[in-house]
C-alpha cells in the first residue's frame, strides 16, 4: 500500500488537479492545506533553493505539526508554496517519491516527476508536459454524473447548454460593468437556441454579480443557475450538456470543458486580455478534442518515471 498526501494552498483548481491525478494513480491521497508565515510567504521559490529547502519544515509554516507528524510514501503538490514543502519533507526524509504539478519555479531535478502544461517554462528528463490542465473529466464520470443529476434538468428543454461562469483573479477583475456584457451575450445566446441555459458561476464570480445575473433572468423557463443550496451540479451539467460555453478565465474549467469531448464556445472576459488563461484560450481553440483517456496515459507515465 502506498501512503500519500495531496500538497496545496487549499485552492480549488489545485487541489482539483492533485485530486485528479492521484485518482488516475488509484491513489487515495490525505490532503494537506499549507501556509507560509511572512516573509517567507513573499520570497521567490529560487531564495529556497538547495541548503534552505529545510527551514520551510519547523519556522515558515504556519501549522508546522500539519505536516511534520508523519511521513508518507508519496506526496503530490501543486502550486508555488506546496513545492517548497514538498521539497522539505523530500530532504528531511529521503525515500519519499515527490510529484509535482505545475511549474514548480525550482529546478525540477529536486522532484522525481514534474507534471508541467506546455506553456509553462519549466524542461528536464523527469518534466511532463500536458496541453490540458489535469482534470477528472473521464467518459465514466460523466455518465455517473448524467445518471444522478439529469432529474433535476427534465423540466429544462433541450438542447442543454452549459454555461461555465468564473470571475475576478489575481490579475483581473470581474466589474458590474463586464457582468453586464456576460449577461447580455448570455442573453443573446438563450434568443438564438430553442434551448436552456444550465449555468453554475464559481466563488470568484461574486455576490452582486451573481444577484445581477439571477436578476436578469428572474423567472425564466429555459434557464437554470445554480444557487449554492443544493449539491453542485458542475459535472452534471458537463455531463448533460449538449454544448458547453465556459469562460476565459480558468485554464481548468476550459480543460474540463474540452475534456467532454462536446461542442465548446470561449466566452471572452473583457479586458481579460494577455493573461495566462487568456493565452491558453487562444491556443485551444486550435487544438482536437480529447479523447478522455489523458489521464491514464499521464498516471502510467508518472509510475514508470518513479517505479511503481
Amino acid at each position: 500500500m502506498t501512503t500519500c498526501w495531496g500538497i496545496t494552498d487549499g485552492s480549488a483548481g489545485m487541489v482539483a488537479q492533485v485530486s485528479s491525478l492521484s485518482a488516475a494513480m488509484s491513489l487515495v491521497p490525505e490532503m494537506k492545506i499549507i501556509s507560509l508565515k511572512k516573509p517567507w510567504a513573499l520570497l521567490p521559490n529560487i531564495c529556497y533553493d538547495s541548503p534552505l529547502k529545510s527551514c520551510i519544515l519547523p519556522y515558515a509554516l504556519c501549522e508546522p505539526e500539519n505536516i511534520t507528524a508523519s511521513c508518507p510514501d508519496m506526496v503530490i503538490s501543486c502550486g508555488r508554496k506546496a513545492a517548497l514543502v514538498a521539497l522539505a519533507l523530500k530532504k528531511k526524509h529521503s525515500g519519499i517519491k515527490a510529484i509535482h504539478i505545475q511549474d514548480p519555479q525550482l529546478s525540477p531535478q529536486y522532484f522525481d516527476v514534474v507534471v508541467a502544461m506546455e506553456h509553462d517554462k519549466v524542461k528536464g528528463n523527469n518534466v511532463i508536459k500536458t496541453l490540458f490542465a489535469l482534470h477528472s473529466i473521464t467518459p465514466e464520470a460523466l455518465a455517473t454524473a448524467k445518471e444522478k443529476f439529469a432529474p433535476r434538468f427534465l423540466a429544462y428543454p433541450q438542447p442543454h447548454i452549459a454555461v461555465l461562469l468564473g470571475g475576478s483573479t489575481n490579475k483581473y477583475t470581474l466589474t458590474k460593468e463586464h457582468m453586464e456584457n456576460v449577461i447580455v451575450d448570455l442573453q443573446e445566446w438563450l434568443a438564438g437556441t430553442k434551448g436552456s441555459l444550465l449555468i453554475t458561476s464559481s466563488r470568484r464570480t461574486g455576490a452582486e454579480n451573481l444577484a445581477d445575473l439571477q436578476q436578469a433572468f428572474a423567472g425564466n423557463k429555459n434557464v437554470y443557475i445554480y444557487d449554492g443550496k443544493e449539491e453542485n451540479p458542475y459535472m452534471g451539467m458537463l455531463a448533460c450538456a449538449d454544448e458547453i460555453i465556459v469562460t476565459n478565465d480558468s485554464v481548468n474549467m476550459m480543460s474540463e470543458a474540452f475534456a467532454t469531448g462536446k461542442p465548446v464556445t470561449i466566452l471572452e472576459l473583457e479586458g481579460h486580455e494577455n493573461t495566462k488563461p487568456a493565452r491558453f484560450a487562444e491556443m485551444i481553440k486550435s487544438h482536437p478534442q480529447m479523447t478522455g483517456d489523458e489521464m491514464q496515459k499521464l498516471a502510467q507515465q508518472v509510475k514508470v518515471m518513479i517505479g511503481l
